[in-house]
């Protein structure tokens, strides 16, 4: 019988005995017996290479059991990928598709986008203090117009520009500015009378009388006479005074039959001109023409008398140059 630290005989220690410590048993793949074992470890065998075997799993008590995340398999060919949702993947969890960035149309040309309706209302604030501005404006131009209506400046008329010592007379009858019975000395049936008046504008003067008279013998060798009158004051927009036009026109032809030449004492300049046509069985045609310009006004008075033999000329001047006299003094300033 062996005490409890002695070691059996035959190196072979049943599993039952009793008297052997647990440490001094070997393994069952140990191919050193206990006697040779080292009895500082407790396990001897240690060193041993073998198969290794895996702990097995913790068990956790819980409704959601940890479970551990699957080895990583290599892409198979023929396999569904999983489409990446920028998350770790987790067994069991549904996959979501990866969202991919938001695509933006290209720019095109064209009216760009309506702004938003706070826009809106800043953009029809600034117009309409735009529109308020420009009224005030246009206000004080017009306040400031009337203020200098008397006076020249740019934003209304300019008088001086054709305003003279004489001046057009508003409701005055045109033939009322000569004497028609000056005709009556050659003919003393008055066939017809008209005239015409044609005011001034405010903004660049003018304006003009017209009178035609004619009378009238009965008979076919009766004799006839007429007079006419023009009147024209000077206007901003002209280049040339009519008194210029009338002494072009009435100059140019000159002969037996013609007569023309400078007359003094009317206005600063005048002329007359004078044209006879004989005929044989027929009145003769005799024309006298007086014209004059003085300062802002240019007058005009034409004598014609149609009559069987000679008419004299002289008293045709004299006439003409009366009635062109009694114009101007009726409406000199």
């Amino acid at each position: 019988m062996t005490g409890p630290n002695q070691q059996p005989p035959g190196g072979d220690v049943p599993p039952s005995d009793p008297t052997v410590q647990w440490w001094e048993r070997p393994g069952p793949d140990s191919g050193q017996p206990p006697q040779q074992a080292d009895p500082t470890i407790l396990r001897g065998d240690i060193g041993t290479p073998g198969p290794y075997t895996a702990p097995p799993a913790p068990q956790h008590s819980g409704a959601n059991p940890y479970t551990a995340p699957p080895a990583a398999t290599p892409y198979q060919s023929g396999a569904n990928p999983q489409p990446y949702t920028g998350l770790p993947y987790q067994a069991g969890a549904t996959a979501q598709p990866f969202a991919a960035p938001p695509q933006y149309p290209a720019q095109q040309w064209g009216t760009p986008p309506r702004p938003p309706s706070s826009g809106n209302k800043a953009v029809w604030w600034i117009v309409g203090g735009a529109v308020l501005l420009v009224g005030v404006l246009v206000i004080g131009l017009i306040a400031f117009a009337a203020n200098k209506a008397d006076e020249t400046n740019p934003f209304g008329p300019n008088p001086s520009e054709w305003e003279g010592d004489y001046a057009f007379q508003k409701g005055k009858n045109a033939c009322d500015l000569i004497d028609l019975t000056v005709l009556n000395q050659w003919s003393s049936t008055r066939e017809t009378t008209t005239h015409t008046e044609r005011e001034p504008s405010e903004y660049g003067g003018g304006g003009s009388y017209n009178c035609d008279a004619k009378n009238q013998d009965s008979g076919r060798s009766g004799t006839g006479a007429k007079i006419s009158l023009e009147v024209a004051f000077k206007s901003s927009y002209e280049t040339e005074s009519d008194y210029s036009r009338w002494k072009g026109y009435d100059t140019k032809t000159t002969g037996k039959d013609y007569d023309h030449g400078p007359l003094s004492g009317l206005g600063t300049e005048a002329y007359y001109a004078y044209e006879q046509r004989i005929y044989g069985s027929i009145p003769n045609d005799y024309i006298y023409v007086v014209a004059a310009h003085d300062s802002n006004i240019s007058v005009k008075v034409e004598i014609e008398v149609d009559k069987m033999g000679s008419v004299d000329k002289s008293t045709l001047r004299s006439a003409a140059e009366t009635q062109v006299r009694k114009v101007l003094t009726a409406l000199k300033k």
